[in-house]
C-alpha cells in the first residue's frame, strides 16, 4: 500500500518551482490526488473593507488566484491536474491549520524560503506556522532540490526512548521507497562539557556514555533492516553533525523530529526550526504521536 494517498502542496507564490516539480513527481509516483492550497497574505491597506462583516478580496489576491489557476492548468501534460484552492488571509496561524485539517493529506509540501531571527521568535511566518500547527508530515523543498531525491538521511535521537525514532525511520523508508532512493541513519550525540573539558581523565567515562548511546542506536536500525554500511554514529553538536552528513553524503532530503523547544532553545530554535530556516536540503519532519 501507498503511503501517500493524499498531498496537500502549499504555494504563496505564482511561479513553477522545485516544490512543485516534486509534490507532482510524488503524486504520480505514489497514485496520490494532488490538492493545491494557494496563500496569499495582502501587502497592501485595507483600510475600507475593515469594517465589513465579510471583506472583499484585495484586487492582488484575485490577480493572484486567476494567476496561480493558470499556471496549474499549464501542468496538464505532466499528469492529472490538481486540485486548486486559493485563500487570502492576514494572520496564516487562523487559517493554515483549518485548511489542512479540513483536506486531511498524508503528506503537505511547500516551498522552503526560509525565516528571519525576527520570525523564528515570534514564529509568525507560515513556515514555522506550519511547523508548529500541523500534524502530519511536512516537507520543505528548497530552490535547487531535485525533482524527486535520490539519498535519504533519517535523523535520529536516541538518547532517550521515543517512539518517534521508530516513525522518523518509517517515514524515511517509505519516502525512500516511493523515490526508489536510498537510506542513510543518523544519531549524534553531545558529550557533557565535564568529559570534553578533560578527555584524558574523562576516557573512560565517556566511552561509556558512547556505548550506552550505541546500542539503542543499532537495535534501532537492527529492527528496521538497515545496513551497518548506512549507519552513522557521530559525536558532536545534532546541528552541525546533520548538516556535515549532508554535505559528506550528498542528502536530497532529512528527515527530523518536529518537537517544542524547551528552556533557552525557544530563544534560538530547536535544531529542525534552525535547519528549516538555512534549509541546506528539503527536510521532511514528523511529529511525535500524540499520548492518548
Amino acid at each position: 500500500m501507498n503511503p501517500y494517498r493524499r498531498i496537500l502542496l502549499i504555494m504563496t507564490e505564482v511561479q513553477a518551482n522545485a516544490a512543485l516539480s516534486r509534490a507532482m513527481a510524488l503524486a504520480a509516483a505514489s497514485g496520490a490526488a494532488l490538492h493545491v492550497l494557494g496563500i496569499h497574505e495582502p501587502g497592501e491597506l485595507r483600510v475600507r473593507h475593515e469594517l465589513q462583516a465579510t471583506p472583499l478580496p484585495s484586487v492582488s489576491f484575485v490577480h493572484f488566484s486567476t494567476e496561480l489557476k493558470a499556471l496549474l492548468d499549464e501542468q496538464l501534460t505532466r499528469g492529472a491536474r490538481p486540485g486548486f484552492e486559493a485563500v487570502e488571509t492576514t494572520d496564516p496561524r487562523d487559517l493554515v491549520p483549518a485548511c489542512i485539517a479540513r483536506y486531511a493529506p498524508d503528506l503537505v509540501i511547500k516551498g522552503c524560503s526560509g525565516c528571519s531571527l525576527i520570525d523564528q521568535l515570534a514564529r509568525t511566518s507560515l513556515d514555522q506556522v506550519l511547523l508548529h500547527a500541523s500534524e502530519v508530515p511536512l516537507m520543505f523543498v528548497p530552490a535547487d532540490a531535485p525533482t524527486m531525491p535520490g539519498n535519504v538521511l533519517v535523523a535520529v535521537d536516541v538518547s532517550q526512548p521515543s517512539p518517534l525514532n521508530d516513525a522518523l525511520v518509517v517515514a524515511g523508508q517509505q519516502l525512500a521507497k516511493q523515490c526508489q532512493a536510498q537510506l542513510q541513519l543518523l544519531s549524534a550525540y553531545d558529550l557533557p562539557i565535564a568529559m570534553l573539558a578533560n578527555p584524558d581523565l574523562a576516557g573512560p567515562w565517556a566511552d561509556e556514555v558512547r556505548e550506552s548511546l550505541q546500542l539503542p542506536f543499532d537495535a534501532l536500525a537492527d529492527a528496521h533492516g538497515i545496513a551497518h554500511s548506512h549507519r552513522f554514529f557521530s559525536e558532536g553538536a545534532p546541528l552541525r553533525v546533520i548538516k556535515s552528513h549532508i554535505a559528506t553524503l550528498g542528502a536530497d532530503v532529512v528527515v527530523v523530529g518536529a518537537v517544542q523547544a524547551r528552556r533557552w532553545a525557544k530563544l534560538i530554535g530547536d535544531t529542525t526550526e534552525r535547519l528549516i530556516s538555512h534549509a541546506p536540503c528539503s527536510i521532511l519532519t514528523i511529529k511525535p504521536t500524540p499520548y492518548r
